[in-house]
């Protein structure tokens, strides 16, 4: 059996005896009903699967969805992420789950993170808030159920708080469930398995899942909306158990756009040809996304090529010390050069190692920078297709059958005040004007609701446009690694040039 992402937080081993001091948690959540046909399915999507396929259209309008139906459609590691929480007005305004957390952060920028020679600052910009992910060494919990925790530092926030991996799907599990609409990121796999076969993993493994973890982190608060949001604030910031936090908070989600009223001028501001651009945009984001996903895989085996050129110099150039140690008898006829010629073999030992340690280095470069940078754009353009995805399977009302049922209602509404007075059954005439007002009422929310979605989209793709500079900076910077790289190697190779000059010659 899968385990829930939202858990029994009594079952966490990793117990801590303190708690959340100094929050106020009682406004999170009361439960109002809905009215008819607003019901609003949960997502239980966790993880994306980059080589997944679009998801197909349902033909059922609106259909609820059980807590925990939903497998994980893709993912890494087809994760479920079911929850039996469900949507209610929490009482906490539009801004999300309180106010705007926007005075914490300080007008200082961090500092920017160091990266192999040629790599003098990460790919955002300066001002931008970064979070750095740290796996602790020590496993916590008890034998056969231990976990890794990981370090959560802002150095914007002057934060560190302690998480583990079920945190990261528990957050992301709520902000499908308030933001289906909008661009989230992508948790890389808990697990790697061979045909549906977890095996252990291993240092690069972890790291890989570390990095992963930190590309989600930073999306987060890269984005305007999601790094307001009360549980992303409290994920950075509250130091104790985050599932303790979770216990006393008692949180109750509902969808962003719940009980928002329109704007009278909302919808006629909306350009019409909308739909149109979303399409458009929805078919290249598809593309590129393939395109990065292939991208990415070739830069993994660039480097990997460029520890394995550096293996085999290293190789290269112990052979050539080694000759060094048989020249004497080698050429004991006339032993006169055999001193210049020892000296040219350990001169091109040396540079092939420092060629060695430069491809080792470049190749440590582009793991920690352009695949980082390709990986970002990678998950950027999956988080939009994933977007697309929802919209499709969520963005549904049942506007016409409401419409149909009015119709029926109020021709049986007609049919009972043209009753006599004795034949017409006590509140029979009053439960059909209130079914008939409910469903209007519904009528009104579900359009608003696809009025508020549009907005959304488009605000995202607004977003998201920036993306383009990402790739601008992405390509600047690696071209000048590149020739930072080259011009080390051309003066390595220059030197030793200068060096074998010396060996003997039969002139």
């Amino acid at each position: 059996m899968r385990k829930q992402s939202f858990g029994d937080p009594e079952a966490d081993p990793w117990g801590s005896p303190d708690l959340h001091r100094g929050h106020s948690h009682a406004s999170y959540a009361i439960a109002q009903p809905h009215t008819n046909g607003s019901s609003i399915p949960s997502t239980a999507r966790t993880t994306s699967q980059f080589t997944t396929q679009s998801t197909s259209n349902s033909s059922a309008i609106q259909p609820p969805i059980q807590s925990g139906s939903l497998g994980s459609e893709g993912g890494w590691g087809g994760y479920n992420g079911g929850s039996t929480q469900s949507f209610a007005p929490s009482g906490m305004g539009e801004g999300g789950f309180g106010v705007p957390a926007a005075a914490e952060s300080s007008s200082n920028g961090p500092p920017e993170l160091g990266r192999s020679i040629g790599r003098l600052n990460p790919s955002g910009s300066g001002n931008e808030e970064v979070i750095a992910i740290t796996a602790l060494s020590e496993k916590e919990g008890m034998f056969m159920f231990q976990h890794r925790n990981y370090e959560v530092a802002s150095s914007r926030r002057t934060t560190k708080v302690v998480r583990r991996y079920s945190d990261f799907v528990w957050l992301l599990d709520c902000l499908h469930k308030r933001y289906p609409f909008r661009q989230l990121p992508l948790l890389p796999p808990k697990r790697v398995g061979i045909n549906g076969n977890p095996i252990a993993a291993d240092a690069t493994f972890l790291e890989k899942r570390r990095k992963g973890l930190a590309r989600f982190t930073n999306a987060l608060v890269r984005h305007p909306v999601l790094n307001q949001e009360q549980l992303v604030v409290m994920f950075l910031t509250v130091p104790t158990e985050l599932a303790v936090w979770r216990k006393q908070a008692n949180l109750s989600i509902q969808e962003e756009f719940a009980g928002k009223p329109l704007p009278p001028d909302l919808e006629d501001s909306l350009p019409k040809t909308l739909p149109e651009l979303f399409d458009t945009v929805r078919s290249g984001v598809r593309r590129s996304a393939e395109t990065y996903i292939t991208l990415c895989s070739m830069m993994e085996r660039l480097s990997r090529r460029n520890e394995g050129m550096a293996a085999e110099y290293a190789r290269f150039s112990s052979a050539l010390s080694g000759l060094t140690e048989c020249s004497q008898e080698t050429y004991a006829v006339d032993a006169n050069d055999v001193p210049l010629l020892n000296e040219g073999l350990n001169s091109t030992a040396r540079h092939l190692d420092s060629s060695r340690q430069l491809l080792e280095d470049e190749a440590r470069g582009w793991e920690e920078g352009v695949l980082e940078d390709l990986k970002r754009q990678r998950d950027t353009l999956v988080s939009v297709r994933d977007m697309f995805d929802r919209r499709d399977k969520y963005a549904r009302d049942n506007i016409p059958q409401l419409e149909k049922r009015i119709a029926s209602n109020e021709t049986k509404l007609g049919n009972i005040r043209n009753k006599p007075a004795d034949q017409i059954k006590p509140g029979e005439a009053e439960k059909v004007e209130d079914a008939i007002f409910k469903d209007k009422e519904s009528i009104v929310q579900q359009h608003a609701r696809g009025v508020f979605i549009r907005e959304c989209i488009r605000d995202e793709l607004i977003f998201f446009q920036k993306s383009q500079y990402h790739i601008s900076k992405l390509h600047q910077d690696w071209a000048q690694e590149r020739v930072k790289y080259a011009e080390l190697q051309a003066d390595n190779w220059r030197a030793l040039s200068e060096e074998v000059e010396s060996m003997p010659s039969a002139e």
